[in-house]
């Protein structure tokens, strides 16, 4: 039988938060995209490596999400929207002499802060990977150019949606959560 457990982080966890942001938006914005990329991967290693609880692998699965949606060139995330996740990203980018003392639940609670911003990114990435499959699937025999057409349509669309969704989150939120992921610039 499933227990449900909830906790609330109060205000010195979330300034431990804000801290990390404030310390990894800037490299965010300094480092080469793939170094940012692979050191979350390192993250998501090292916690795929971990004996953890189903619910901690379950974050980490969206931190592998956060990575193939930026590096997925067909998905093509590109502005904005791909600053946003390179944001989320940045936030695994400890210092090599702080890793140590960061557990893989404390980089599980990190990817829940930063998948619930990224809620409708991930979303709209998940629908155009489904998308993706099923026409592949479907049309084995029809060349590259229908693909590319099909797939930019969809990825129009979603990506559309995903701005919507998120602009009226965004005008619904308030107090510390807003706060939070303002400063993690996503």
């Amino acid at each position: 039988m499933p227990l449900r457990l909830s906790f609330d982080l109060g205000d010195s966890d979330l300034a431990h938060f804000e801290q990390v942001a404030q310390q990894t938006q800037a490299l965010a914005r300094t480092q080469p995209e793939d170094s940012i990329v692979a050191t979350a991967q390192e993250v998501l290693e090292r916690g795929a490596q971990a004996r953890s609880a189903e619910f901690v692998k379950e974050r980490y699965s969206r931190l592998q999400r956060m990575i193939e949606m930026v590096s997925d060139a067909e998905w093509r995330v590109e502005g904005d929207d791909r600053q946003r996740i390179l944001n989320a990203l940045a936030c695994f980018s400890v210092p090599a002499h702080e890793a140590s003392a960061v557990s893989v639940l404390d980089h599980a609670i990190l990817i829940e802060l930063v998948s619930r911003d990224l809620e409708h990114d991930l979303a709209a990435y998940r629908d155009f990977v489904r998308f993706r499959e099923s026409y592949e699937r479907r049309h084995r025999k029809r060349g590259a150019t229908s693909k590319e057409a099909a797939l930019q349509q969809r990825r129009t669309l979603l990506q559309a949606r995903m701005h919507e969704r998120r602009k009226r989150d965004l005008e619904k939120a308030g107090g510390p959560v807003r706060k939070l992921f303002s400063l993690f610039g996503l």
